[in-house]
């Protein structure tokens, strides 16, 4: 009996450093409050177009050729391509800090223009590879789809 209560204390007091260790990760690379609303900031300034749209090795940049892309701060995108328009919700989400040593989420960008095509090719959460106040480059989490998408600011 004695030999277990032993072997409970030393399993105790060995136990509480490694649990005094756990602890939330703090990521230092991750967007500060002040800067995680960047993108919804200058998406939601002036009209943009898509510059570069590929899916897999195929370039379909084309199909968006003279649409011009409006997203509001309110959650509101507004295409017009050539005096055909479509109107759907947009959601920015910036990225978090990973919890026990877990890797951060992505930033992303939601976007749901319904079934009209081709704008129903761009209806789904994309991942934001980078970003600038003028160029915004988004890649489809889905690895096997391959597709990426880069906005430029007119």
């Amino acid at each position: 009996m004695k030999k277990v209560v032993r072997l409970f204390r030393f399993a105790l007091i060995a136990a509480i450093p490694m649990l005094a260790s756990c602890s939330k990760s703090s990521d230092t690379n991750s967007p500060s409050p002040a800067t995680s609303n960047d993108l919804k900031t200058s998406l939601s300034q002036g009209t943009w177009v898509i510059t570069s749209y590929t899916q897999k090795t195929e370039d379909k940049t084309s199909q968006f050729a003279g649409a011009t892309f409006t997203f509001s701060k309110s959650g509101t995108l507004t295409v017009d391509q050539n005096g055909s328009t479509a109107s759907g919700t947009w959601a920015y989400t910036p990225s978090a800090v990973g919890y026990y040593g877990g890797p951060p989420s992505n930033a992303s960008v939601n976007i749901n223009l319904g079934n009209q095509s081709p704008f129903n090719r761009l209806s789904r959460i994309w991942n934001v590879e980078s970003s600038s106040t003028t160029v915004v480059s988004l890649l489809n989490p889905e690895p096997v789809d391959n597709e990426r998408v880069k906005f430029e600011r007119q």
